[in-house]
């Protein structure tokens, strides 16, 4: 929609905003209440991921719509268009090419968000609960004040998060750097 514009771009673009209104807490807290307890785990879980990936994607179309907006205004673009190259060709061989790293940093920061987010959930009482291994149930067990003083090895999945979501940052910066063809190797 970035690279059209028109009628398709704002529809899309409201429909983005309707969806970034939605505050995440009291629609998990609805869907928590609305959850029938003799589910699955892993349908409780699909359940969350999907609210999750619907609450979360219109960030990142937004940021990708931004870039191709400044994109679709370079100059290879318009020596594309005055050479005869068909939309889908500029947009497959000369755009998506160029914000593709932009992609890959975004999903891979988004990625521990959404781990964060379902810990969060499952701390709280709203996600997964035990007997389920969740990082969020396991943190659960550590604010008890007995686990606090008597049972430190239950900070292990605490630890464990902090250095899973700083890996994925770490990783998806990496990732980037790798992928962007504007970069310039120091020496």
């Amino acid at each position: 929609s970035g690279y059209y514009g028109g009628w398709i771009d704002h529809i899309l673009q409201m429909i983005t905003d309707a969806i970034r209104t939605v505050p995440p807490l009291p629609l998990f807290m609805a869907l928590a209440a609305f959850l029938p307890q003799e589910w699955s785990a892993e349908a409780v879980f699909f359940v969350i991921s999907s609210i999750l990936g619907l609450i979360g994607w219109p960030t990142l179309a937004r940021r990708i719509r931004t870039h191709l907006l400044s994109e679709r205004s370079q100059d290879y673009v318009l020596a594309a268009q005055l050479c005869g190259a068909s939309s889908n060709h500029i947009i497959r061989r000369h755009l998506l090419p160029s914000f593709t790293s932009y992609i890959i940093v975004d999903l891979m920061i988004t990625f521990p968000y959404m781990v964060r987010l379902e810990t969060a959930l499952s701390f709280i009482g709203l996600g997964l609960i035990d007997p389920v291994s969740s990082l969020g149930s396991m943190m659960q067990n550590v604010s008890k004040a007995d686990v606090l003083l008597n049972y430190q090895w239950y900070f292990i999945p605490v630890i464990f998060f902090i250095v899973f979501v700083l890996a994925f940052v770490f990783v998806g910066d990496g990732l980037r750097d790798a992928a962007d063809p504007y970069s310039q190797i120091k020496k």
